[in-house]
């Protein structure tokens, strides 16, 4: 029986992954656990692999197009076994002509293009239709050499010699007026290829920038490419809209799904952070030099956290159909905020690490998340989540859930505040704890224990070494 391959979901950000290049051809036979493809999000890179025995067939999606999460990439068949009926069409993965010289102009005027969309218009980028428009160009006849054969800018260099080598850069976004809609791995072959990914036109979901265009960049004709790789001009402040796609409603419906299928209730607690400040400042000043970087606040709450976990398996827990699992393990997630939305990457058996390590572990991950390098196991598997910010100056706030985890720990900043020490007002380093729970899992006295031995372990951070 057909096996389907489905696009995996990767955190609550995800709504769909963009093929990038696939690792075998329809006819394939491969073994369960054989790398399939490469795929990118707009946090990560991955790889699916194959979930059984089989030889590939349908495939469904080109390097470049997006597939939406549980979507179908191909199936794993059986010898004589076809896809299923429903299937769409297999998608032909031999690679598009590559984009013609000026010289060449006449016989690509000539080629084969690719047909037009139902409502008649060819696919191309809206870069290249203001270029069409602007020069009086009949899109039905430029090849396209973009994902899935659309137009691009750089395809209609080839049409149009006379045109100044400066359209393109002339007509490409700033992104001054807003952010640059971009995924991590383009990013990151963008600064490598010194390319100003602003001049860029996105070919992905919602008009995001992936590899592929920076590729095509790359590819593009000398003044073009010269053009492409030029400093954007800053336009200064200008009344923008922004519209309610894209990662931002994803982040929304993900959060309001959350809220939806959860009982969520936060409880806030102060603790008196004295000692945690002085232990961190102790131990960042001992292990520099040897781990090349300052142990943080983060690094400690981690620490907290697991050690507290594992004396209140209740709170590392999740729900599965109508049993409750406590988790024999701890995932400990650690919630970063980059420019294309959130990530929660966490580090796997936490529970199994001191505290240098762990701090090692999660710098790693920040890392990777920074970078635009996070894999599929960075990102799944959480079991406990912590969001601080108390970088950006807040005291407290109310954490939403990341599920299926059923805890989230917030931290406010770390502050001199007056307080009552041993009989006495004294200013004293002070911070807010938030713990939003799930209450279908727990009630709000095991969850009060818990909150309060994190407290207890903050206050005497001694214990953790």
């Amino acid at each position: 029986m057909a096996t389907p391959v489905l696009m995996p979901l990767m955190g609550m950000t995800m709504e769909e992954g963009i093929i990038s290049t696939w690792l075998v051809a329809e006819g394939d036979t491969v073994k369960e656990g054989d790398p399939i493809l490469d795929f990118e999000t707009d946090k990560i890179n991955a790889t699916i692999d194959a979930p059984a025995d089989g030889i590939i067939g349908g495939i469904t999606a080109a390097p470049g197009v997006s597939v939406k999460v549980q979507g179908i990439v191909c199936y794993l068949l059986e010898p004589g076994e076809e896809p299923p009926a429903a299937a769409p069409a297999p998608v032909s993965l031999a690679a598009p002509p590559a984009p013609t010289t000026p010289a060449q102009s006449a016989p690509v005027a000539a080629a084969p293009v690719p047909p037009p969309t139902p409502n008649g218009r060819a696919k191309a980028s809206p870069l290249a239709r203001k270029i069409a428009a602007e020069q009086g160009l009949d899109l039905t006849t430029v090849q396209g050499s973009g994902p899935g054969g659309r137009i691009v800018a750089e395809d209609l260099s080839a049409v149009a010699p006379a045109a100044p080598a400066m359209a393109v850069a002339a007509t490409a976004p700033s992104g001054s007026a807003g952010r640059i809609m971009s995924s991590p791995f383009a990013r990151k072959l963008a600064a490598e290829a010194g390319i100003d990914i602003a001049t860029l036109t996105g070919s992905g979901p919602d008009g995001r920038i992936v590899a592929a265009d920076v590729r095509a960049a790359e590819a593009a004709p000398p003044a073009v490419a010269a053009a492409l790789r030029a400093p954007a001009a800053s336009t200064g402040m200008v009344s923008s809209t922004v519209p309610f796609t894209g990662i931002r409603r994803l982040i929304a419906d993900r959060m309001v799904e959350s809220l939806a299928n959860s009982a969520q209730l936060t409880l806030v607690s102060e603790a008196d952070a004295t000692a945690l400040v002085g232990l961190r400042n102790e131990l960042a000043a001992q292990y520099e030099s040897t781990i090349g970087f300052r142990i943080a606040y983060n690094d400690l709450f981690a620490r907290i956290a697991v050690r507290a976990l594992g004396e209140h398996p209740n709170m590392n827990a999740r729900l599965e159909g109508d049993q409750i699992v406590l988790l024999p393990y701890v995932n400990i997630g650690l919630a970063i905020d980059l420019e294309g939305g959130l990530a929660v990457p966490n580090v796997k058996n936490a529970e199994s690490m001191q505290l240098v390590e762990l701090a090692v572990a999660l710098r790693e991950s920040i890392s990777r998340a920074t970078t635009g390098s996070l894999t599929l196991d960075d990102v799944t598997g959480g079991t406990f989540t912590i969001t601080s910010l108390g970088p950006m100056d807040v005291d407290a706030f109310t954490p939403v859930l990341n599920p299926p985890e059923c805890a989230i720990l917030g931290i406010g900043r770390i502050q001199p505040k007056p307080a009552v020490f041993e009989n006495e007002v004294t200013v004293r380093q002070m911070v807010t704890l938030s713990l939003t729970f799930d209450h279908r899992i727990n009630d709000g006295a095991p969850a009060a224990r818990f909150l309060q031995r994190i407290k207890q372990l903050l206050e005497h951070p001694y214990l953790l070494i």
